[in-house]
């Protein structure tokens, strides 16, 4: 762990009364970082130097260090900064001592000038959330105000989210598929079907059987959005998406679904590459399905 050293301006009874005064650092932040109990009970005297752990002085910032996948830039705008993300790779760090996340790559590769983490708002900049084993288009919006803006007129602003998704088995459908959706375990790491939960709302179509390994390729667009909505909705179907073993699919080397396409209002942006994607379909482009 890197550190770096401070000069106390003002005295305080211990270091821990300075942290939370001075730095304004949470208490549960502090005993995460400095596991010293004895460290900081200690006094601390003005034009002391003291040193600090970097990860507790950076912990509301993004770390600029990205050591990651590399991720294709779809297109950079006023505005926005629209990437194919890769399977495996979260959008978000949860402290500055992680570094592998596309925030971690939007700062590596961008001068920006808000991009910061704090207690609240976890994921600064993007517009929605794809789980970790989800790849495809995701947006990053540069301005924090029209972040907001979007963020609050999601459902009306959002004009198409499409994906694609390979499930086990053989699904022939065209239409809406409506389920109640509710977390469930712990801390709602799974999701289930349940009379009680939100009412969801996909459609989904089949494209293409292929009989040799027993799959299908299908189309799906939201028209609601909730944590692993798609996932749950095929499974339930009687047809989990290939290589979504949580929800009964068959293991693979990736869970093969992806974002396709995403439009607000006047434009759109697909991402028709995904190496893993493409090499199970045996095609060049994602749009060559459609």
């Amino acid at each position: 762990m890197k550190h770096n050293n401070l000069c106390i301006l003002k005295s305080h009874k211990t270091l821990k009364e300075f942290l939370n005064k001075e730095l304004l650092f949470s208490s549960n932040l502090i005993k995460k970082t400095i596991t010293n109990k004895k460290f900081l009970q200690k006094s601390v005297a003005k034009r002391e130097e003291i040193t600090i752990p970097m990860e507790l002085l950076n912990s509301n910032q993004v770390n600029p260090d990205y050591d990651g996948i590399e991720i294709e830039v779809i297109e950079e705008t006023d505005d926005f900064i629209v990437l194919n993300k890769p399977e495996g790779v979260h959008g978000h760090p949860l402290d500055y001592s992680e570094n592998g996340t596309v925030l971690n790559f939007v700062r590596s590769k961008f001068v920006l000038e808000d991009l910061g983490l704090s207690s609240i708002e976890k994921e600064r900049g993007l517009l929605y959330r794809l789980d970790e084993l989800t790849s495809g288009v995701l947006i990053y919006v540069k301005n924090p105000s029209l972040h907001e803006k979007l963020r609050e007129d999601f459902s009306e602003v959002m004009k198409t989210k499409s994906y694609l998704a390979i499930v086990d088995g053989k699904l022939e459908i065209d239409s809406e598929v409506k389920n109640y959706l509710k977390g469930s375990g712990e801390k709602g790491s799974q999701v289930i079907v349940d009379d009680s939960g939100v009412r969801c709302i996909s459609h989904i179509k089949s494209l293409k059987y292929n009989d040799e390994s027993d799959t299908t390729v299908v189309q799906v667009a939201l028209m609601t959005g909730f944590r692993h909505q798609i996932r749950v909705q095929l499974s339930h179907l009687g047809n989990p998406i290939h290589g979504d073993t949580l929800y009964g699919g068959k293991s693979s080397d990736r869970m093969y679904l992806h974002a396709f396409e995403y439009c607000l209002e006047g434009q759109c942006w697909r991402a028709d590459k995904n190496l893993l994607f493409c090499n199970f379909l045996n095609l060049d482009s994602l749009s060559n399905m459609l």
